[in-house]
């Protein structure tokens, strides 16, 4: 059995588990019908009960009518019964001539055992989801265990073709399977999820993820290789700074378009959040898109994340609000290191065994964020000149229930790092240069304006 990347199993989950809230919306639908169904059944039982009654006291009646008429003795306790069931039976269509002290009787119906109807809706309420699962599994052509296992998928014609019956037996059980986990909705995925992305990963999974290609990835930017210190910021000969520029690529982050008529904001960010994802380091950057749009179905989430090698993803758009800071998102950017740096105790979140990779951002990794953060202030003039007001840390937002981004964050690190950039870029023509193009670009402003107005000031 040879090793399966992770990334692979987590894409195949998704697919299930996107499989698995259609199962469960179709599951709503039919538990609506059910009720509705039932209702009818239970009336319509009711009703059938009440005319066969109905029936059974006038048949009485007649049948007294032909007794006495017969020229036979009255049975008196015949006659009171069948009287009885006259009224009971009419009881409610004719009330006009009761007095205020007489009470209309009140027809009682016995409720009937479930009908054969109700039987069949029962059971087709049962196996429905199952069925949609099987056939939801075909259509997206999930073999699951063959996913876990490592083993190869032929299609079914080819194999057919072929003559290969035991292939076809074994993959039709396969999608068979998968369509019945899928059936179960969408519970039992986000365990198995949530298992792939908590467990500590071996080195060979690890050395399997680094070769999985991201095929969602915009163009990769270079980290710069040494951390930069204010004190290292060497000049050359035409006042430039040996600091890397702000060269980002920035295209509009992951499907721009989407975003066009929706999350628009009142004006430009003035202030940078900084969060950590809170995931397994290992995972890529498009499981990283997968929890926000796939699994809480939304639009986009932060605006920019930054990878452990030092790659810069631009995620939303920078012009729209994203969905990172609850009631905060309107005028604020975020940025996201990749990993989990809170080890606090008794928190079933937290990285305190490493099960979620490294403690702490890499060396890389803080050099690009401090890079996006130097880039931001100078596209945003509006910003706080005060660093430490205009970023801060999710947890210290108002009302924001979290610890994000970690007890273990070097979050002054990333501020002297971004201090350092700031400092460069202000006496660096190359700098300057770089980022009055970065200001023509489209996705920047809010108001599609093509210049900031001015650069940051000094810091």
């Amino acid at each position: 059995m040879q090793a399966v990347p992770l990334e692979l199993l987590i894409n195949g989950l998704t697919v299930a588990a996107g499989a698995a809230l259609l199962v469960e919306r179709f599951t709503e639908i039919l538990k609506h019908v059910k009720e509705r169904a039932n209702k009818f059944f239970l009336e319509r039982d009711a009703e059938a009960a009440r005319l066969a009654a109905l029936k059974t006291a006038q048949q009485q009646a007649a049948a007294i009518q032909q007794h006495l008429q017969a020229g036979h003795a009255p049975d008196v306790a015949v006659l009171k019964a069948a009287a009885a069931s006259a009224e009971s039976s009419a009881a409610g269509t004719d009330n006009d001539t009761a007095s205020f002290e007489q009470h209309t009787a009140i027809s009682v119906v016995p409720i009937p055992a479930i009908s054969t109807e109700s039987a069949a809706l029962n059971l087709f309420m049962r196996l429905a989801p199952l069925g949609l699962g099987i056939i939801l599994a075909g259509i997206f052509d999930l073999h699951l265990l063959a996913m876990f296992t490592g083993q190869t998928v032929t299609d079914i014609p080819t194999l057919w073709g072929q003559g290969n019956w035991h292939a076809i037996m074994l993959q039709s059980l396969d999608t068979l399977l998968s369509g019945l986990l899928i059936g179960g909705g969408s519970q039992p995925v986000h365990v198995l999820l949530l298992f792939l992305t908590t467990r500590r990963l071996t080195d060979s999974e690890k050395q399997a993820l680094q070769q999985v290609v991201d095929p969602g990835e915009e163009a990769h930017c270079q980290p710069v290789p040494q951390a930069p210190e204010v004190a290292a910021a060497t000049n050359d000969d035409r006042g430039g700074s040996l600091l890397a520029g702000p060269d980002i690529h920035y295209a509009g982050g992951v499907n721009p378009q989407s975003l066009e008529q929706v999350h628009r904001r009142s004006g430009d960010p003035e202030q940078i959040v900084v969060h950590h994802t809170a995931m397994n380091s290992a995972l890529g950057f498009n499981a990283i898109v997968d929890e926000f749009i796939g699994q809480k179905k939304w639009l986009t989430g932060y605006h920019c994340v930054i990878m452990p090698d030092g790659s810069i993803r631009p995620f939303c758009r920078w012009d729209r609000m994203g969905n990172h800071a609850k009631g905060h998102n309107d005028r604020t950017l975020g940025i996201a290191f990749h990993g989990n740096f809170h080890n606090q105790e008794h928190d079933r979140f937290a990285n305190s065994d490493g099960r979620y990779g490294a403690l702490k951002p890499t060396a890389a990794q803080l050099d690009a964020g401090a890079r996006v953060i130097a880039l931001w202030l100078n596209l945003y003039p509006q910003m706080s000149d005060v660093l430490t007001q205009a970023v801060v840390p999710h947890r210290a937002l108002a009302g924001a229930d979290t610890v994000c981004p970690g007890n273990q964050f070097p979050f002054a690190e990333l501020l002297s790092r971004t201090d350092a950039y700031c400092s460069a870029w202000q006496t660096s023509a190359t700098a300057q240069a770089g980022l009055q193009a970065f200001r023509q670009k489209p996705y920047i402003y809010a108001l599609s304006t093509t210049s900031a107005g001015g650069q940051h000031g000094q810091l």
